[in-house]
């Protein structure tokens, strides 16, 4: 994940480079058949996939064209999401340090990590310096069977037993 405007720049460098070879080593395979080269180009196009998206996720982020931004999953997403929000709401890590009272290099250090270093005194503290509103949801129904395309004849086939039970148990 791109976290600030330097990491943003050095990626965009990246990427020009990137489709340089790309596009050196598609005039190469034009001329010969090289399996190497060719597993090189392969490697290369998924880096630049990979690269594409990353951008593409910090120019989403920076454009102020959000409204809301949304994590569903508190475990994978919690770490992410801060970084996002601190992005999307165009606050620096400097501005954030000093929000929060502590040094700008501390902010680089749990963006290095993740946030997984901060304490959760800190993560609150966070929070509450970006102003995000955090819902705490347990949905008690998750096991509850839900059709899908890919159980529905499973669905059908419980339906179809049920009630073949409750007409032999109305029989009686």
């Amino acid at each position: 994940m791109i976290k600030n405007k330097k990491q943003y720049t050095m990626m965009k460098k990246q990427l020009e480079e990137l489709l340089t070879n790309i596009w050196d080593i598609k005039e190469i395979l034009q001329k010969e058949n090289n399996i190497p080269l060719r597993l090189q180009l392969g490697t290369f196009e998924r880096g630049l996939v990979k690269l594409q998206k990353e951008l593409e996720e910090y120019e989403k982020l920076t454009s102020k064209s959000l409204s809301c931004l949304e994590f569903d999953s508190f475990k994978d997403d919690m770490n992410k999401a801060i970084i996002s929000f601190r992005i999307a709401s165009d606050i620096s890590q400097k501005k954030l340090a000093a929000e929060m009272f502590i040094q700008e290099q501390q902010i680089q250090r749990y963006e290095q990590s993740d946030y997984l270093s901060a304490s959760f005194e800190r993560i609150l503290q966070l929070l509450e310096a970006l102003e995000i509103r955090m819902i705490l949801r347990k949905d008690f129904k998750k096991d509850a069977f839900k059709a899908t395309p890919a159980n529905v004849w499973e669905l059908n086939d419980k339906i179809r037993k049920r009630g073949s039970i409750l007409q032999i148990a109305g029989e009686e």
